[in-house]
């Protein structure tokens, strides 16, 4: 059967008086897993109220009380009882005196008593077993909750001597109890076989698992009734804890998922911004260098966009006969420095002429020459002087292009 959720587990046990002061109990185990419920076992024992350690009870119970001292009176349909009402069907009613349960179906109203001296001493028997006891029954009148289950077709249900007259809306008309009466046709629930000796057990144990869903079947006990709703806010106390211990999970759990993400993501822009920075790192040395070369390539003379062989050429051909050029150096270390480029300024965009002439006057036409050249911008004579052992004049001087 398929059963929404809620009490897991529940017992339920008929308890019947018997004469001789023993008695019959039968004992219903069910079990509700994956929201289908299951009959875990069906035991029955004859004993005393001391053998009960016999008993191994799963879960909370139900009990249901039969046999001597239960009374059961008929009358018409009762909304509420009222004390007039109670001592019109029992006269000898006395409220601290009994345990009263009313049960109503159709027009009628099924009234059941039980002095509190035959059912206490049961109440307190399982309790001391440490049975949870959270519904307790007169009668067979929880059998009600499980009519629809039955694979009853008749107009009367009949099961262990108890003898039901049913209307077609399967509402309770009459009731009787005839010792050894049994019903000539195995009962099921569903598909299950069910002695019927177990039916009222099965049934207060069927009406305890649901018992948020039904409208219960039981005694009018302040203290059985404050017991079930203690036990129902504790079981609910527990779902909304799990709920909430859940939600904190879920939470914890996707307070990972986004801080896994995002510092996945962190380390990959990490690692982004790591390339970025050796890039730039790259960048800014090959930056340095080229202005490193630049500057040699400036201190060379490089620059200037001439070629030094065409500027020796148009010298060459401007040179009068009579000059005998010595030395022409290209961007010429300023004075007279030596060493390499890397230490010493150079004269950049210059030429520095050496020669001798034998006439000064050759040597001035000749600059005045080199003048009228479009690529030269400036020509500065540094050094004159006679050479009297060769007899002629010896000249330096700086041309700039």
């Amino acid at each position: 059967m398929n059963m929404p959720m809620g009490m897991n587990a529940s017992a339920g046990a008929e308890v019947q008086l018997l004469a001789d002061g023993t008695y019959d109990i039968r004992l219903v185990q069910l079990s509700l897993q994956k929201k289908l419920l299951h009959i875990e076992e069906k035991k029955q024992f004859n004993l005393g109220l001391d053998q009960l350690k016999k008993i191994t009870l799963k879960g909370p119970l139900a009990i249901t009380l039969t046999g001597r001292g239960v009374l059961i009176k008929k009358t018409a349909r009762l909304e509420s009882l009222t004390e007039q009402s109670l001592r019109h069907l029992f006269p000898g009613f006395k409220a601290e005196e009994f345990y009263l349960q009313h049960f109503k179906s159709a027009d009628h109203s099924f009234v059941a008593f039980v002095r509190k001296e035959l059912a206490d001493p049961v109440l307190l028997a399982f309790k001391k077993l440490g049975a949870e006891v959270l519904l307790f029954g007169l009668g067979p009148f929880v059998v009600d909750q499980v009519i629809p289950q039955l694979n009853n077709y008749e107009g009367d249900l009949i099961f262990d001597g108890h003898q039901v007259r049913l209307n077609a809306q399967k509402a309770w008309l009459d009731y009787q109890f005839t010792a050894g009466l049994k019903n000539e046709f195995d009962l099921k629930l569903g598909i299950e076989l069910i002695p019927e000796q177990f039916l009222l057990a099965y049934a207060a144990a069927f009406q305890l698992i649901l018992n948020d869903r039904l409208e219960l079947v039981e005694v009018e006990s302040e203290e059985v009734k404050h017991a079930l709703t203690e036990f129902n806010a504790k079981l609910k106390f527990q779902k909304n804890g799990a709920a909430v211990l859940i939600s904190f999970f879920v939470l914890l759990l996707l307070n990972f998922l986004i801080f896994s993400f995002y510092h996945s993501a962190n380390g990959q822009l990490a690692g982004k911004a790591g390339q970025r920075s050796d890039l730039y790192a790259g960048r800014q040395k090959l930056e340095t260098e080229v202005k490193e070369k630049e500057k040699q390539v400036k201190q060379l003379g490089w620059n200037h966009g001439e070629h030094y062989a065409y500027l020796c050429d148009q010298i060459g051909q401007t040179v009068p006969g009579t000059i005998l050029l010595t030395e022409i150096s290209v961007n010429a270390i300023k004075g007279n420095s030596t060493g390499s480029p890397d230490k010493n300024e150079l004269e950049t965009g210059s030429m520095r002429i050496t020669g001798q002439s034998a006439s000064v006057y050759v040597i001035n036409d000749w600059i005045y020459a080199l003048k009228q050249k479009p690529w030269v911008k400036a020509l500065q004579l540094q050094k004159y002087a006679t050479d009297d052992q060769k007899g002629v004049q010896v000249f330096t001087f700086l041309l700039n292009y």
